[in-house]
């Protein structure tokens, strides 16, 4: 089961503490993402002395290898995946939908790209009706159905601590009329999963989680986020497409949160950029998920202040001649013993051990800035952290 509490606010942040069956994570707080039941390039261990105490995996790509059953008999993903701190399960919907809307998972943060020559093909892999929705394999071809009620079962053999409700999650480019049938059906699918938890006796060690829907479309996220606050869910989530620029964004989650019920743990999904967990915080979120840590260490890309972007490229030339550590005051595993030089090495010389390297740093940094975060609450200076924290961007 889990609990809520919130210790300090600063205007709309505000720092808590959750409980799970598995451990406790501070808020604001950040949830690594483990896709197929692995962080890529790092294991959890090193997650772990990175100061990460939270890590989600998608029950969509565990479905289809190796299946609900197998991590079952193995004891849940915890067991399975030797990871002992608190545990979600992302419900694969906004996987399934990314093959009917093709580029979805860019349209929903905002990117725009030309459509992809096969994405006809990835369309006709997706059906969807008011039970549920039908789905292709990207492995071997092979028909799947997802609907709220078998989707609760297999996040119930997954055994996380944290779920979240099948949805579809909508880009930007569908029209006003699609994203409101998708939003009120998505509001029926909650209560179908919702009694489904109940049904399948789930509450007593697992918390599900409501997701607000509505797109860009301030009408819809109201309706979606009454229908979904009157619901007994334990956590509430921010989805579906944001806009297209991280100013939208900012206006979809100032509309939301004061919409929510203030005793429950609020979580925006997929976003984690260093500026996105600061202004997210400030307007009221308490936990975060992204891949972008991991990812972009898989293309020699480190996290630094006073960056551009807050990055730092490790393959370019200049980095071979650099002996310091990536980050001055990192107290992470690698920059206490490795040079950007050799990182720049490991990058050129194609060896993974660069990507582990590289990602536990990312990971710290992460965690490092939510514990700024957190005591700036605590101090009533969120406002100002922010400031000084964009001023050193770059």
């Amino acid at each position: 089961m889990l609990s809520f509490e919130v210790t300090a606010t600063d205007g709309r942040a505000r720092r808590g503490i959750l409980r799970t069956a598995h451990g406790v994570l501070e808020t604001p707080g950040f949830f690594a993402v483990a896709t197929r039941a692995a962080l890529k390039g790092l294991d959890p261990e090193g997650a772990a002395r990175a100061g990460i105490g939270a890590v989600i995996v998608n029950a969509y790509h565990v479905h289809l290898q190796p299946g609900g059953p197998a991590v079952a008999r193995a004891g849940g993903l915890h067991r399975y995946m030797g990871w002992e701190g608190v545990l979600a399960t992302d419900s694969g919907g906004f996987q399934i939908f990314s093959f009917k809307h093709g580029h979805v998972a860019d349209e929903v943060k905002g990117r725009r790209h030309a459509a992809h020559p096969d994405e006809a093909l990835l369309v006709d892999a997706v059906t969807v009706d008011e039970d549920g929705a039908d789905f292709k394999s990207y492995l071997d071809g092979s028909r799947h159905r997802f609907t709220p009620e078998s989707n609760m079962a297999l996040q119930r053999d997954l055994g996380a601590d944290l779920l979240m409700c099948l949805d579809e999650c909508t880009p930007f480019h569908v029209t006003p009329a699609y994203t409101r049938d998708a939003t009120e059906r998505n509001i029926r699918w909650a209560r179908r999963c919702l009694e489904a938890f109940d049904a399948l006796g789930m509450a007593e060690r697992q918390s599900l989680y409501g997701i607000n829907h509505g797109g860009v479309y301030p009408e819809l996220r109201r309706l979606s986020a009454a229908a979904i606050s009157e619901l007994p869910f334990a956590g509430m989530a921010i989805g579906d497409c944001l806009g297209e620029t991280k100013r939208d964004w900012y206006g979809v989650v100032d509309l939301v949160v004061p919409l929510l019920p203030e005793e429950r743990p609020r979580h925006l999904l997929g976003v984690g950029e260093p500026d996105d967990l600061v202004e997210g915080a400030l307007r009221g979120i308490d936990t975060f998920d992204c891949a972008m840590p991991t990812r972009i260490a898989r293309h020699g890309h480190a996290l630094l202040r006073g960056r551009p972007r807050f990055r730092l490229d490790l393959t370019q030339a200049g980095r071979a001649t650099e002996d310091g550590p990536l980050e001055d005051g990192c107290d992470c595993h690698t920059c206490e013993r490795y040079s950007r030089a050799y990182l720049w090495h490991l990058f050129k010389a194609h060896e993974v051990l660069a990507i582990a390297l590289t990602a536990e740093h990312n990971l710290r940094f992460t965690a490092r800035l939510l514990e700024e975060v957190r005591e700036a609450i605590s101090a009533g200076r969120l406002a100002d952290f922010r400031r000084e924290l964009l001023n050193r961007a770059g």
